[in-house]
């Protein structure tokens, strides 16, 4: 496993995929050991803008790395006018991601809601080649569920058929069923061993409490969350992101954890909801 590091990154491709969600592929020496659930760093042009716009890694193939990113105001407008041969300084590969081995024989469910799906892509196409591969480290099955507001502003649900059953939920209902995620797995009464999730934080709390709620019926569902935060420096110096934990640092002596360098990926089990 690589050190983090900065690196200079050619455009390759850039394409929209809703009204304000983008799709970047990036030739990068990063995208050779990015793990899914981390991030990078990108870096604006625009000396006004200091911050890097942190984005979780989508997919990663033939030394492309693929951000899918939503633009939201003056730094993600600016990535979304590079162009191929273009290149953008950024800094990786960042945070904890998911530990494929836990999956190990286990009924997986996969959660994402909004862009905290494109991460899910990359941890689904890892488990699903683990499962074609078979053996001791195969997952016993796969399921995906994702959370959309509408039909509109739906992207890459077509991508995960190839990986398994696939659920889909919409505020509206327009695409799957009417309500979250959770309303989702409830109605198709799905059974598994553990999750993994990303997503919207109520969305990643209501996981939480239903992966308790089966544990107190005596089914141990471990649980696995991406946390989404604001972040300053995304390399642990500067604490802009910290989320309070059951367990005290030992260093520190808070209950605090980076979501940029213990996370992003934590068990849900160890944070104080």
């Amino acid at each position: 496993m690589y050190e983090k590091r900065e690196v200079t990154a050619r455009v390759e491709k850039q394409e929209s995929l809703t009204e304000d969600v983008r799709e970047l592929i990036l030739e990068t020496e990063l995208a050779d050991d990015a793990m899914p659930g981390q991030f990078v760093n990108l870096f604006c042009g625009d000396g006004a803008r200091l911050l890097p716009r942190p984005i979780s890694v989508c997919d990663t193939f033939m030394g492309r790395m693929k951000l899918v990113y939503r633009v939201v105001g003056a730094g993600t407008a600016e990535l979304a006018a590079l162009r191929p041969g273009d290149t953008v300084r950024m800094v990786g590969n960042l945070g904890n991601g998911y530990d494929p081995r836990t999956a190990f024989g286990k009924n997986v469910l996969v959660v994402g809601g909004g862009l905290g799906i494109p991460p899910m892509y990359y941890l689904s196409r890892l488990l699903h080649a683990l499962g074609m591969r078979g053996g001791a480290e195969a997952p016993a099955s796969l399921t995906m569920v994702l959370g959309y507001r509408d039909q509109a502003s739906t992207f890459l649900h077509r991508a995960f058929t190839g990986f398994g059953k696939v659920v889909f939920a919409s505020d509206d209902g327009t695409i799957g069923y009417r309500g979250t995620v959770l309303d989702a797995i409830r109605a198709e009464e799905i059974s598994c061993d553990v999750i993994y999730a990303c997503g919207p934080l109520p969305m990643l709390r209501g996981l939480a409490s239903f992966a308790e709620e089966q544990r107190e019926t005596e089914k141990d569902i471990k649980c696995y969350v991406s946390l989404e935060e604001r972040m300053a420096c995304g390399i642990g110096t500067c604490l802009g992101c910290v989320v309070k934990t059951k367990h005290e640092d030992a260093h520190s002596r808070v209950r605090n954890a980076r979501i940029c360098t213990e996370g992003p990926v934590f068990d849900s089990a160890e944070i104080a909801w």
